[in-house]
């Protein structure tokens, strides 16, 4: 289908129009990155993003219940839609100031490549492909809730709508290029609470700190070994607690994010850590309290999927052949739901989720182009039947 599609008359223009559009694909990109969306609080960014999608030419987007931004461009009723997101969210808080810095090709801000350049990306490749002839449905989403705890709920919500109706879905990751992923990585959060009574340093000294107790377990998960094959990891990314530093602790948390290639590991790490939980708790005095957070499912395409054969086949023609790599992003919805899901990259960042993140859009036309052609294709029904289950 890729090869059909390349030879049509209409994908030269298509293509030419996008090459033409880079620059703009970049301005968007810094005008959305200085707009702070931090989880839960993607309002500003995603009333920006609602009125370019309308001053661009697709149509007047609604915002479903949980802040979706989305415009769905009716086509052919006989074929099935295909739903292109990006996330607006960026794991930074309202504290950080965002400025974004260029050197040449290489653009550094919080949240440039995670995700600004990929929202600004699916407003150009919506006006285009909008255009395709013999179409589909198309359905463009600016979703909220990938990063931190938003636990994909503006990909859930998107599935409860379209999830009947959509033959694939492709999701558009800023900092990505070169790397497609079909295999959603199964994602576990856990908040782990100390408590206990507390009291003064001096005169109830030798009385159970919950700090105490929260430092003991933090060493002992960093002791933790985990399997290399299926790939498994965990972090501890938040830690809070006490009241003054002459107050024994009666409270103390942190948060812990575990992940893993398949949900077995994933179980078993999980158990792991809360016998390390009880088992520090009993130790040291205190009561525990083990909470999950958020809880992000996995799934993945088999290799001889024809999807995976469509990326592969859109990124020879665009000379980026793919690594394919494991990953978590909002493609896990539709993936372990059983969907012909993927997600792509539009160019390579560094440093994602630190403050010198930094973008280096030299891929930018290859990687929209890719993005053109996988979307095109499935837009003209490129998927054979049963194959978007």
């Amino acid at each position: 289908m890729v090869e059909t599609l390349i030879e049509g008359p209409e994908t030269a223009a298509h293509l030419a129009a996008l090459d033409a559009h880079v620059a703009d694909v970049v301005e968007e990109a810094v005008k959305i990155c200085e707009i702070p969306a931090p989880p839960f609080q993607e309002e500003r960014r995603a009333a920006y993003v609602a009125a370019r999608m309308q001053e661009l030419g697709l149509g007047t987007p609604r915002r479903d219940a949980v802040g979706n931004v989305i415009c769905e461009l009716p086509g052919d009723p006989h074929t099935p839609a295909v739903v292109v997101s990006a996330h607006l969210d960026t794991v930074f808080g309202p504290e950080v100031e965002i400025r974004v810095r260029r050197d040449g090709p290489r653009l550094a801000a919080p949240g440039i490549g995670d995700n600004s350049i990929a929202v600004a990306g699916l407003l150009w490749l919506g006006r285009v492909l909008a255009t395709v002839p013999g179409r589909g449905t198309l359905v463009l989403a600016a979703n909220v809730g990938e990063e931190g705890l938003g636990n994909l709920r503006g990909m859930r919500a998107l599935w409860d709508q379209y999830g009947a109706r959509a033959g694939a879905w492709v999701v558009l990751e800023g900092a990505m290029f070169n790397q497609p992923s079909c295999a959603g990585i199964c994602v576990r959060r856990l908040e782990v609470t100390y408590h206990t009574a507390g009291g003064h340093s001096w005169s109830d000294f030798g009385q159970p700190s919950a700090i105490h107790a929260l430092g003991r377990l933090i060493d002992q998960l960093a002791q933790v070994r985990v399997p290399p094959s299926p790939r498994t990891t965990y972090n501890v990314g938040v830690v809070r607690g006490g009241r003054t530093v002459n107050t024994i602790a009666p409270e103390a948390a942190l948060l812990l994010d575990l992940r893993s290639e398949e949900p077995s590991a994933l179980d078993d790490l999980d158990r792991i850590v809360r016998g390390l939980v009880s088992g520090i708790a009993a130790a040291a005095g205190v009561d525990q309290e083990v909470t999950v957070v958020s809880d992000r499912p996995g799934g993945r395409l088999p290799p001889d999927h024809p999807l995976v054969r469509l990326v592969e086949a859109a990124s020879a023609a665009v000379g980026a052949p793919p690594e394919w790599k494991s990953a978590s992003t909002d493609a896990n919805v539709p993936l372990s739901r059983g969907a012909a899901a993927v997600c792509l990259g539009l160019a390579r960042g560094e440093h994602l989720h630190a403050e010198a993140e930094s973008l280096d859009v030299t891929p930018l036309p290859r990687g929209l182009r890719q993005a053109y052609l996988v979307t095109a294709a499935l837009l003209r029904g490129a998927l054979p039947a049963g194959a978007s289950r």
